[in-house]
């Protein structure tokens, strides 16, 4: 039988349910050779990798972590047409949807970049129609690669918005064919 060893955050948040305390061991020392009663402890120690980390539901298998943020109320993920239109710019980029991580924020209005990274281990994030600063990252301009991190973000228009203007859906092309 193996050693089970976890180092990911999210794995020791579900293996560590206890309250951990720290011990300054050369104090429990002194005061047990003094004779002092030795049961006193600091303060729980906070695990910060841990906490406030969320898991986010998302279609795809995100084998190339590439993460895809949009957000569309009353939808699991983006309505049907939508998600046709998405897998046709996925195919043109030589992907597919087992390639991507798509996230609806709607289901998470206080998802941050930061959980969304770590719960993902994305290198690239598109975000369709949500306002960056939403997600704490700077306020970046619209269908331009910018990096935030070691993250590539490219923001564009939401996703509805590009099904029925074409000039839109340039702008976004262009960009996207090279991110």
């Amino acid at each position: 039988m193996s050693e089970l060893r976890a180092e990911h955050s999210i794995a020791l948040r579900f293996l560590i349910t206890e309250e951990l305390y720290l011990v300054d061991p050369i104090e429990s020392l002194t005061a047990l050779a003094g004779g002092q009663d030795s049961t006193s402890v600091t303060a729980p120690v906070q695990l910060a990798a841990v906490e406030d980390i969320a898991a986010f539901d998302y279609l795809g298998e995100n084998n190339k972590y590439f993460a895809i943020l949009v957000n569309c109320p009353g939808q699991q993920y983006m309505p049907a047409k939508e998600l046709e239109a998405l897998k046709s710019i996925l195919a043109a980029k030589k992907m597919d949807i087992q390639d991507v991580a798509l996230v609806n924020l709607n289901k998470y209005p206080s998802a941050n970049i930061h959980h969304l990274k770590t719960f993902l281990a994305s290198n690239r994030v598109v975000i369709f129609g949500v306002n960056p600063q939403q997600l704490q990252l700077p306020a970046f301009p619209l269908n331009q690669i910018s990096e935030h991190e070691g993250l590539k973000v490219l923001v564009t228009f939401a996703f509805s918005e590009m099904m029925t203007d074409v000039e839109k859906k340039k702008a976004f092309w262009n960009v996207m064919k090279t991110f």
